[in-house]
């Protein structure tokens, strides 16, 4: 069984009621709480294969489902296939306070990347003026530091007709950065639920996140 994203978000009786029977533990398995939070981050769908015997696997894809399915007989993974080795043109944007990383890749290839770093100021433990002192200029390097990210962003961004985008990094800064940036923002409905963990973004951290990006993440039940 293939479920669209959109699928995923209806309720389990009509899911039994458009798509057929299904075995009670399909069912369960459909209403378990840990792997629908994770579809949800996901925002690919799922796909199901059962057996007879009660042996089951749900697969969370990196990219989504475009179509409902369910067929009988042998385990049909063609539609797994076909979204796994497309070729695609994606997006990857790291950022976390005082390094960001964007990169173009086509396929496994980087195609285009750009990389930097920017100073900011520790909280100062302190209190009374020096800690209001340097609070505001942590604040303006923090500005500086995001008007420079989303510049570089954009510039790699532009000449690519992206099929998707993931974000990694600090999740708070998503936010302001595209606050900072219209050609972004015309990204935003691509950007991938899914987020990318790194703790400094530079060229080895979009490397190693372009393999999580493509990740599946599979579930025994």
């Amino acid at each position: 069984m293939y479920l669209t994203p959109a699928s995923l978000r209806r309720q389990t009786s009509e899911l039994a009621a458009q798509l057929g029977a299904m075995p009670e533990e399909m069912k369960e398995a459909l209403g378990d709480e840990s792997i629908l939070r994770s579809a949800e981050r996901c925002g690919s769908g799922l796909a199901i294969l059962w057996s007879e015997k009660g042996n089951g696997l749900i697969v969370l894809p990196p990219f989504a489902i475009t179509e409902d399915k369910v067929s009988r007989g042998a385990a049909d993974t063609s539609p797994l296939r076909r979204l796994l080795e497309k070729e695609r043109i994606m997006g990857i944007v790291l950022v976390n306070w005082g390094s960001y990383a964007v990169g173009i890749f086509q396929g496994n290839t980087l195609v285009a990347s750009k990389m930097g770093t920017g100073h900011i100021h520790p909280r100062h433990k302190k209190g009374g003026r020096s800690q209001k002192r340097f609070a505001r200029r942590t604040e303006e390097q923090k500005k500086d530091f995001l008007r420079r990210a989303a510049n570089r962003i954009e510039e790699i961004l532009q000449g690519y007709q992206l099929e998707h985008l993931f974000f990694g990094g600090n999740r708070l800064i998503l936010k302001p950065l595209l606050d900072e940036t219209a050609y972004l923002r015309s990204y935003a409905p691509q950007i991938s639920p899914r987020h990318l963990t790194v703790r400094y973004a530079d060229r080895e951290a979009l490397l190693s996140s372009l393999e999580h990006a493509n990740e599946s993440l599979g579930f025994r039940c």
